[in-house]
């Protein structure tokens, strides 16, 4: 990244730290060969994976359940131009235990 660009990458306990903060985030997938985005409740577990809620039988788990996908969470000043933005990316499974 340029230093002069504003970006700057953050490491994984500050990630983590940063998503503990927001209730909402988004799902990248595909559809039909094209990119869906959906926003989505989420928290994060004990091994720090992301955990979205959802009917066994939804349409969300039969578009993700075993793909690899892409998260995004975010939160931005738009009056101060700052902000920050996690992208998680890896192969979405579905836990069907309660705890």
């Amino acid at each position: 990244m340029n230093p002069h660009d504003g970006f700057r990458e953050l490491d994984r306990e500050e990630c983590l730290r940063l998503l503990s903060r927001v209730p909402i985030g988004r799902v990248v997938h595909t559809r039909h060969a094209l990119p869906a985005v959906l926003p989505v409740n989420f928290s994060l577990d004990t091994d720090s994976a992301v955990v979205m809620r959802t009917s066994a039988d939804s349409e969300l788990v039969a578009a993700i359940d075993g793909a690899v996908i892409a998260f995004e969470a975010d939160e931005v000043d738009a009056a101060a131009r700052s902000g920050w933005s996690v992208v998680v990316t890896g192969r979405a499974a579905m836990v069907t235990d309660p705890a």
